[in-house]
């Protein structure tokens, strides 16, 4: 068995051990994270022009479709979850969303 099969294999037996809860948690870091939700409304037309842009400068900026986010500013429809968190986001920290994209 090549040395690379062999890391990978050690790597599915500890794996399966911490599942059983018989690996010694010195080995391996627990994450937790307190669960979120996404904002039930948000005000998309508000952040835009808060950052003084137009519907389309917003969108390309943010990799957004224009369709979308005039149906979300006229009300006919209304951002899902994810895209509350996402425009929540961009309300925050629109530099740091721009330099992720870019990237």
């Amino acid at each position: 068995m090549s040395t690379e099969a062999q890391t990978i294999l050690a790597g599915l037996r500890q794996a399966v051990d911490i599942l059983e809860g018989s690996a010694p948690e010195t080995e391996y870091v627990k994450h937790r994270f307190d669960p979120v939700q996404a904002p039930e409304t948000i005000d998309v037309r508000s952040i835009r022009q808060r950052m003084g842009l137009s519907q389309a400068v917003f969108a390309s900026a943010f990799g957004l479709s224009l369709y979308t986010l005039r149906n979300w500013e006229q009300g006919k429809r209304q951002p899902d979850p994810a895209a509350r968190a996402y425009l929540r986001v961009i309300e925050v920290a629109p530099d740091v969303v721009r330099q992720a994209l870019s990237m």
